[in-house]
């Protein structure tokens, strides 16, 4: 989408103001294409920011229609389906105009190729691929756990469809040693009803695992059940993201393969573009920073992109260390997601609040270099919302990489939750602490304040619908509209478990 301006456009602050809704809310119906990219131009009003975003005054009625399908309770990526589906789509014809040499190649390939994760999920598969080896389209299965390609494999896909399906089946579990236990197969195995699971666990232990090369090859007899037999090379290359598996023809020349692989970097890039959006339980975690100066106008503007620099790194290298996977950065704030795992499929809400607890540490830290810096008193803080929910989690293109999005009301949520959060304060769903194992639960110090000035306190383990926080004026003040019901509690404090206090 595009703008077109006219005498009936519309500023971006107005149209905030007139609609309800916030900012965060706002970028997020850019990103899934419902209006239009604002046009930045001069505001007709002096005296105010030197440049302001516009959109044609259709986008307020665009947005009240948005709102009436979220109150009767549409799901957000069912609201982008139905206002996207009359958009003019690109076609094949243009995108081949594009030139990507990675992206052509990958949308030519005429063999089977599946790209799995480090859990062995598929992310990407051809066409060729579903039809070789699956009954299914796997780009229709939903849920990434129910895209293992292992337990593809052992729902009788393999077993129906070739007579030789040990033998194909074990040139797999070779590969797959390198990221999974024998513990964790057999837990796939037996999500399957009719898993053989001696014989896998026998398959298992008489696989050797390959050497660790960049790329390795296993020659490979398909022998089906119907047609006739063929010879194929296994080819895998590993990357960060997960095993790239090419079946290619035996009479294929291998210097054909290698120019493919040898451009790493274009091709995982073409790969990720066409990965498979995967409905997962997630938790988000927003910070946004506050300051006592407004730090644009304080700093120069080499200072200001320094500061927030060393926010976005700082952060970033936290997340990380607590297995988040950082998102697309907001204004002067982060964004990060938190991502159910096979293993531990709650572990990842404790994982997000001691990210958090650990985050104000560093921004404190931060504070203080920047006071003796600048010798101020000001204070930096990063106030911080953490939610929790099921969402379809994709990727989009940036200039630089591919960054995880996702579409739903979680990511508005949280963002808005963080907005609420002030004095550098950690606020977090009720949904995200309840979904807790107890003994992680039983380590979280939360409650809500009571009270102002000095009879404040806080009373423990509860919580409250920010509607009844903070006053109805400043609810629409600070466009908090959309989580007025949402019940909240503030994280305290987070105590260390036993293993680390040892």
């Amino acid at each position: 989408m595009t703008v077109q301006l006219d005498n009936t456009a519309i500023s971006s602050k107005e149209l905030i103001a007139r609609t309800g809704i916030s900012r965060a809310t706002l970028n997020n119906y850019i990103s899934l294409n419902l209006i239009p990219t604002p046009s930045v131009r001069k505001p007709e009003e002096p005296g105010g920011p030197t440049k302001i975003g516009y959109f044609p005054v259709w986008v307020v009625e665009r947005i009240e229609k948005i709102q009436e399908l979220k109150g009767a309770g549409m799901r957000m990526a069912a609201i982008a389906a139905h206002f996207n589906k009359d958009e003019v789509e690109v076609t094949d014809d243009d995108s081949q105009r594009v030139g990507d040499f990675a992206y052509q190649s990958i949308e030519k390939i005429v063999f089977p190729a599946i790209l799995v994760n480090q859990r062995w999920e598929i992310i990407w598969i051809n066409q060729m691929a579903e039809k070789v080896f699956f009954k299914e389209s796997v780009h229709e299965i939903p849920t990434a756990a129910n895209r293992n390609i292992l337990r593809l494999f052992l729902q009788e896909s393999l077993e129906r469809r070739f007579r030789n399906w040990k033998e194909i089946l074990a040139a797999h579990l070779r590969l797959a040693k390198r990221d999974l236990s024998e513990d964790r197969v057999e837990q796939i195995c037996r999500q399957v009803e009719t898993c053989p699971i001696e014989e896998l666990r026998q398959l298992w232990r008489e696989s050797k695992p390959l050497q660790d090369r960049p790329i390795t090859q296993q020659e490979l007899v398909f022998k089906p059940y119907k047609g006739k037999s063929t010879r194929h090379t296994l080819f895998s290359s590993d990357f960060r993201e997960g095993t790239l598996l090419l079946y290619t023809p035996l009479s294929m020349q291998l210097d054909q393969i290698l120019n493919l692989l040898m451009g790493r970097e274009r091709l995982v890039k073409a790969l990720l573009s066409r990965r498979i959006p995967s409905l997962t339980s997630l938790c988000i975690l927003a910070g946004r920073l506050e300051s006592g100066l407004h730090l644009r106008t304080a700093l120069p503007p080499h200072e200001y992109f320094d500061l927030i620099n060393q926010v976005i790194l700082t952060s970033h290298q936290c997340f990380k260390d607590y297995g988040g996977t950082p998102g697309r950065s907001i204004q002067e704030g982060v964004v990060c997601f938190f991502l159910s795992g096979p293993d531990s499929p709650r572990e990842y809400l404790h994982s997000a609040i001691q990210c958090a607890q650990a985050l104000k540490q560093m921004v404190t830290a931060l504070d203080k270099r920047w006071k003796y810096k600048k010798v101020w008193k000001n204070t930096l803080q990063l106030n911080m919302g953490i939610h929790c929910g099921e969402e379809w989690l994709g990727t989009i293109p940036s200039s630089l990489a591919f960054e995880f999005t996702v579409m739903g009301e979680t990511l508005i949520e949280t963002v808005n939750l963080s907005e609420f959060a002030q004095g550098g304060s950690i606020w977090a769903s009720k949904k995200l602490i309840e979904n807790m194992l107890p003994e992680d639960r039983q380590r979280v110090e939360f409650g809500v304040g009571i009270g102002t000035g000095r009879e404040r306190f806080v009373s423990p383990g509860i919580y409250s619908q920010v509607r009844e926080l903070i006053s109805g004026d400043e609810l629409q003040r600070r466009a908090l509209g959309e989580i007025s019901n949402l019940a909240v509690t503030e994280i305290i404090n987070v105590h260390p478990s036993i293993d680390q206090d040892l």
